[in-house]
């Protein structure tokens, strides 16, 4: 009788278990749910609004290029305008939209004199002023690859391919409408006499585009109706006038074969996005521009959505807990664990190790992916808007505390070789420059420090002048300690930075970061970072530029006042995480092995005489092998003690304290089993119920301790 009763009592606190935890597991996913739809929709309706808000900006500079274009054009071709008061025209165009970078007035062969060739006059901008340029002095225009002039002229206005102005030296995008002349008998039509065409730099349209929040990895682009790129951040898919589909059968993305579609359509819409060449998640954001139909497509990385990364993390533990309990009594339930038949108890066991082991690893997963690395944040430089801001805040900074205005010197670095030792010490070897404006910056000493180096070796191998800059570069060999917490060993995630100073402390030189000297800025493609370098042990997740604002307490023994109390340093950091799959396999084979050969010991203990002579599996031999395997362990243990350098006990160390713990129980347990000792718990059934439950325990203690490292 009272045997029935335990087993209904055994069955209904499994069944209640079970179903309180299917409760707290529904009411937390949907809970997950209902933020992580919060947060996403919050920030696509955000995305959607500020890609309208851009396209509009663009469409009013196209709608001014194209309604003075077409202006002039209908002027000329009515004779209202005469061919002088065209020039004067369009040098006032220039005067009152800065935004207008050059504009021409070009004629088909001989249409201008019979006497003459070519002719075309173009008013452009040049370092600051407004030039006459003779453009048929320059080069001849109507060759078919000035398509500006020749398209224009044969099938009417159009916007062209951006293009290299050899006149104004810089990446342009030029508006082109035909004026006519008089009326052709014999063709019965008005043949275009010459194009007047207005250019809008394409650093212009960047610099809109830029302004936009699309997050620290996101990056805005600007497509023609045709696919081809106008603007992206990697300019040489502008200069190589890449297109959208070429791109998209090139790395096999189908989403982007969508996007050429809809460019040509002048769609508009969100698409979820796999990026084939990081693995990021992201959302493609695509509207047009009316007045062009050029597309305008941003992309937003999900990895960069407002979360409250920790809570976030809290949440997903929650689930994966409630879970695995809810399975796990599920398990004993269905195995019908009170009816204490060794083949379903066995079972019941099995299935609950299995649920325990795969709620450590959705664990590991949540800890990798669900990180935030919040120390020594700086503010991230990913385009030449945000860096604009920031200098002119501090020059404004200055200004108003009436001390030594800031000069910005623009610095770059490329590391080709780094590598992380024990000590946590990074060591890198590549190249840093530098550019100094030529007259403003010519009594600023030459030269920077790695901060907190604890060696440092640098040798100039460059040295020249271009475009008003003197530009130096430098061979650098440091070796930089690192803060690296390794409290989730092997589970980290850090950041490594390297911070560069002006060797000179007696001016107000600010380090910035040379956003010109990269193809692509983005985080997600490592610039700075030779292709395909690695960190033996981690892996490189980005890289990027910031500006950390370090408040020091001493004046560096200068009497003139200096923004030392808010100085910033220029810092080049990556995100790394950890391998590790390759850290568990060569810290945990010996661990693992251990349990096993402890589970077999646990199976090989027995009483009788004739298995003890044929097995030698007495308690004696099995406090030997114990002894043996807690040598075995403790050699590795402090073998990884001394690699992580750590004060207090890391992630990984409790898998050995369990191991110890577990020697210690199946020592002990063979002790009392052979004693006879009077312990319902070990004589159960020949020690049945130490052996069901080695595994699951096992589990649910390295579950439990997961779960509060983790949380």
């Amino acid at each position: 009788m009272q045997r029935e009763l335990k087993k209904r009592i055994i069955f209904a606190l499994l069944l209640l278990v079970a179903a309180v935890s299917l409760v707290a597991s529904v009411v937390l996913l949907a809970r997950h749910l209902s933020y992580k739809r919060g947060v996403m929709e919050s920030a696509k309706s955000r995305l959607s609004s500020l890609t309208v808000q851009a396209t509009r900006s663009i469409d009013l500079v196209a709608r001014e290029v194209i309604d003075n274009a077409n202006s002039i054009a209908d002027q000329l071709s009515s004779g209202k305008l005469t061919h002088k008061a065209a020039e004067i025209r369009l040098r006032e165009l220039l005067e009152r939209y800065p935004h207008f970078l050059s504009a021409a007035l070009s004629y088909r062969p001989y249409a201008f004199d019979s006497g003459r060739r070519l002719y075309s006059v173009l008013q452009a901008r040049k370092n600051g002023r407004i030039e006459r340029i003779q453009l048929d002095a320059v080069y001849d225009y109507t060759k078919p690859e000035h398509d500006w002039f020749g398209a224009a002229i044969d099938h009417g206005p159009r916007w062209s391919q951006p293009f290299y102005g050899e006149a104004s030296s810089s990446l342009l995008v030029a508006y082109s409408v035909p004026f006519h002349g008089g009326m052709d008998e014999v063709a019965g039509r008005r043949p275009a006499r010459g194009v007047v065409t207005i250019t809008i730099s394409i650093e212009e349209i960047g610099r809109i585009i830029e302004s936009l929040d699309l997050g620290p990895t996101g990056f805005g682009a600007l497509v023609s109706q045709q696919g081809a790129y106008l603007y992206h951040p990697d300019t040489e898919l502008v200069v190589l006038r890449k297109k959208l589909r070429q791109i998209a059968q090139e790395q096999n993305d189908r989403d982007r074969l969508i996007l050429a579609e809809q460019a040509g359509k002048r769609g508009s819409g969100v698409l979820d996005h796999r990026s084939m060449s990081t693995g990021f998640e992201s959302w493609l954001i695509y509207a047009p521009i009316p007045s062009t139909g050029w597309s305008m497509q941003n992309t937003f990385v999900k990895d960069d959505l407002p979360w409250d990364v920790d809570l976030l993390r809290r949440q997903l533990i929650q689930i994966i807990t409630a879970l695995v309990i809810f399975f796990s009594s599920v398990a004993a339930l269905l195995s019908r664990v009170c009816s204490g038949n060794r083949t379903r108890l066995w079972a019941a066991s099995v299935t609950i190790a299995i649920f325990f082991a795969a709620g450590i690893g959705a664990l590991w997963k949540i800890s990798l992916s669900h990180n935030s690395i919040s120390r020594n944040q700086g503010i991230r430089i990913n385009d030449k808007a945000a860096l604009n801001r920031i200098m002119n805040s501090y020059t404004r900074a200055a200004s108003d505390r009436h001390t030594e205005a800031p000069v910005y010197i623009p610095t770059g670095i490329f590391i080709e070789s780094a590598s992380l030792n024990s000590a946590s010490d990074l060591m890198v070897s590549g190249y840093i420059w530098q550019k100094y404006r030529l007259g403003e910056q010519d009594a600023v000493p030459r030269g920077f420090t790695i901060g907190g180096a604890s060696s440092l070796t640098t040798q100039e191998n460059y040295s020249t002048k271009e475009k008003g800059f003197e530009i130096i570069r430098w061979n650098v060999n440091c070796t930089v300690p690192q803060q690296i917490d390794h409290l989730k060993y092997p589970l980290e995630q850090d950041k490594l930075s390297l911070q560069i100073l002006h060797k000179d402390l007696n001016h107000n030189v600010f380090l910035v970061p040379d956003l010109a000297a990269y193809n692509f800025i983005n985080p997600t493609a490592l610039p700075g970072l030779q292709k395909g370098l690695t960190l033996p042990g981690w892996k490189i997740e980005r890289s990027f530029f910031e500006l950390r604002e370090n408040i020091y307490n001493t004046n560096f023994g200068l009497e003139r006042p200096l923004n030392k109390d808010r100085f910033p340093s220029l810092c080049f950091s990556f995100e790394i995480k950890r391998n590790f799959t390759d850290a568990f396999i060569s810290n945990l084979t010996a661990l693992i092995i251990v349990t096993i050969l402890l589970f077999t010991l646990l199976m090989l203990t027995s009483k009788e005489e004739q298995h003890l002579s044929v097995m030698q599996a007495g308690s004696g031999r099995i406090l030997n092998i114990c002894a043996s395997m807690f040598l075995v362990i403790v050699f590795s243990h402090v073998n990884i003690r001394r690699t992580i350098v750590v004060e207090q006990v890391f992630y990984l160390e409790y898998f050995f304290f369990l191991t110890y713990f577990a020697i210690l129980l199946v020592s002990l347990n063979s002790v009392l089993y052979s004693a006879n000792a009077n312990i319902h718990l070990v004589q159960y059934q020949e020690n049945l119920i130490p052996r069901l439950c080695f595994w699951p325990c096992l589990f649910a203690l390295l579950f439990t301790i997961t779960v509060f490292t983790s949380y």
